[in-house]
């Protein structure tokens, strides 16, 4: 088992405020709460994807997604129907080196939702799942594993809103997507996204400004 103490409190030296924030309102639920599997919906002024459907979407993709390198960016992702089920089948594949496979799995899904509440639960889903997974399989793990697994899905999974209009030259998408809650007051900070790398003898985590589209 592997001690990610060093790792954690590098990583959380360099969090802003809100970061810090997600990093200690993240909770374990009893089980999943998903609003596409009918799980603590909400008001019904949204719509989530329901369940199969999401489990039809993954499957027409393909083990593309299992593939630990290749980035899955899920936008407007709710409480985290699509990217639970990644992760969730990313960890079956995992046959040894469990700690250190599980992050990598984790570190290479992004997630932005521009409802705080929305994001909140997913976060909290995610984090739930690698807990549950944990205790039904009965692997062993660092304690410190938990934190550092807070710390990936604090900087992966964003409050944030995508720039929807049109910019010269692009004919569909995006180019951008920008902070919450500076986007809320006009203030349009642009997301940089968390490159990270994760290895049994490294753990280290940058960002990168990129263009969605």
């Amino acid at each position: 088992m592997i001690d990610f103490s060093g790792y954690i409190e590098n990583i959380k030296s360099h969090f802003r405020k809100d970061q810090l924030k997600a990093f200690d309102s993240i909770v374990e639920y009893e089980t999943l709460k998903l609003a596409s599997s009918g799980n603590n919906d909400t008001e019904g002024y949204q719509i989530f994807t329901p369940d199969f459907v999401v489990k039809d979407m993954c499957q027409a993709v393909g083990k593309e997604l299992l593939d630990f390198s290749k980035t899955i960016l899920e936008p407007t992702s709710g409480d985290g129907a699509f990217t639970t089920y990644i992760y969730q089948n990313r960890l079956n594949e995992i046959k040894s080196n469990f700690e250190i496979e599980s992050l990598r799995a984790l570190s290479t899904i992004y997630s932005i939702e521009m409802d705080k509440e929305l994001i909140e639960k997913q976060r909290n889903n995610v984090f739930t799942l690698i807990k549950l997974f944990i205790k039904k399989n009965g692997i062993e793990v660092n304690p410190t594993f938990f934190e550092m697994a807070k710390c990936i899905i604090c900087k992966n999974f964003i409050w944030g809103m995508f720039n929807t209009e049109h910019s010269e030259g692009l004919l569909l998408g995006v180019d951008v997507a920008y902070r919450m809650p500076e986007a809320e007051k006009g203030k349009l900070v642009v997301i940089d996204m968390p490159v990270w790398e994760i290895s049994e003898t490294n753990i280290d985590v940058h960002d990168e400004g990129v263009d969605l589209w």
